[in-house]
């Protein structure tokens, strides 16, 4: 992919757009409502506090019903299961932690493999419960997830059709997240894991134990509302490490939705979201029905997204050509569809380009 820019060295690249893709869990001040402890049980180790740890990733495998725990460690017999997690108490104490086990990884991280029995909280008025609305902004389902993921993955499954019926018919989940304790004398701003792209793999390698389980239907990726199937999740973490680009399509997912009638025309979007796991932001077009091919503009956002991922950035004003040949123009912006988060925006130089106005009408509040 060529990057067209005349800056060489933009204070506005893609990089200080980037979130922080993980988020220090700090303990509550008294009188919240926020989960105020975690009881992790692991010899020679144990956490307490929530602030004596980090999550900074996390996938979930969904089943027809939540596994006994008993057939989830007989799964995963060829890790490290260094001891077993504590359900956590309380009402919402399930979006915390339910009662899992501790898988020990060689870098002095683990994995927290916890138990869910219930369906992901997707409903808006459920989510927005203090609990659980507190358990969503700590990171519990993964820095940077909200809440209606699931259903906005269902709804643009297309790299999985089949997704959408698995998900839908899911009673219970298996969750993965990555966890860091968090060392003394730590700087406030600490989040553990400093290559997000190891961890999301060996987490989708863990999962590769549970997808096979009986009653198993799919793989999710909260922070990218990625679906996939057992046998995507395979044949991507099949290939030889060093062997082609990392699967950053398995934690992320295409999205095209309609927007509005106006101007004269029918204004499209495709976006990719889940860059945010990587701590790069993730990428939109915005442009007029029937003026532009979308599997090309498809190309564009990925294309765009592994530039930025080798460290090159995009300043505001660059330009590519898509697979069609066609030009695009970038600029930053805020996503128009959720979940709110930060964006490279792509607008075509030679088809119709929405104003500033309808731009402004679209962008979020």
């Amino acid at each position: 992919m060529i990057i067209r820019s005349e800056e060489r060295n933009a204070a506005g690249s893609v990089r200080a757009l980037g979130r922080a893709v993980a988020r220090l869990l700090q303990a509550p001040r008294p009188g919240s409502e926020e989960p105020s402890m975690l009881e992790i049980g692991a010899d020679p180790v144990t956490f307490r506090p929530v602030e004596s740890f980090a999550f900074s990733q996390c996938v979930c495998v969904l089943f027809e019903r939540v596994p006994v725990l008993t057939d989830v460690e007989r799964a995963l017999e060829r890790w490290t299961v260094a001891g077993k997690s504590k359900a956590s108490e309380g009402d919402d104490g399930w979006a915390v932690s339910g009662t899992g086990l501790i898988v020990a990884l060689p870098d002095g991280s683990y994995a927290l493999v916890d138990l869910v029995g219930r369906a992901w909280p997707d409903d808006a008025a459920v989510a927005s419960a203090p609990g659980l609305g507190a358990a969503f902004r700590a990171g519990m389902f993964g820095p940077g997830t909200t809440a209606g993921a699931l259903k906005r993955a269902t709804e643009q499954s297309w790299a999985w059709p089949e997704g959408t019926a698995a998900a839908r018919s899911h009673g219970g989940f298996v969750r993965l997240r990555m966890g860091y304790g968090r060392p003394a004398g730590a700087p406030a701003d600490y989040h553990g894991g400093t290559d997000p792209i190891y961890e999301l793999a060996l987490l989708t390698e863990i999962s590769r134990s549970l997808v096979g389980m009986k009653g198993a239907l799919g793989f999710f990726v909260p922070a990218g509302e990625a679906l996939r199937s057992r046998e995507q999740i395979e044949a991507a973490m099949g290939r030889k490490a060093g062997q082609g680009p990392p699967p950053i399509d398995m934690w992320s997912n295409i999205r095209a939705i309609a927007l509005l009638q106006e101007e004269g025309e029918r204004w499209l979007l495709i976006d990719l979201v889940g860059m945010g796991q990587l701590g790069l932001p993730d990428q939109e077009a915005i442009f007029a029905d029937g003026k532009e091919q979308p599997d090309a503009v498809q190309g564009l956002l990925r294309n765009a997204c592994m530039h930025v991922l080798s460290g090159r950035p995009i300043p505001a004003g660059s330009t590519s050509d898509d697979g069609a040949g066609r030009r695009w123009t970038a600029s930053f912006a805020t996503g128009v569809v959720a979940p709110k988060r930060d964006v490279v925006r792509w607008l075509p130089e030679q088809g119709p380009r929405p104003s500033e106005a309808l731009l402004q009408k679209l962008t979020p509040r």
